[in-house]
């Protein structure tokens, strides 16, 4: 991660939210990608929440639908 915000150094401050707005969409689809893993390898709800730091709820919520 510090190298890729290292990166953005000459970066000006649009190329950089832009950079930094795509990376929050392929962290989001990583983190989605890994609760499917993990819930078809048995892991409970609670146990990806807990992985994720939020509530079960949260991470029910969020990818329970998938």
């Amino acid at each position: 991660m510090k190298t890729l915000v290292g990166s953005m150094d000459g970066m000006g401050p649009a190329e950089a939210l832009h950079a930094v707005a795509e990376l929050q969409k392929e962290v989001s689809r990583t983190e989605s990608a890994l609760v499917r893993g993990a819930r078809q390898a048995g892991l409970s709800w609670e146990a990806i929440a807990l992985c994720l730091g939020v509530s079960r709820q949260a991470v029910h919520r969020k990818y329970g639908k998938q």
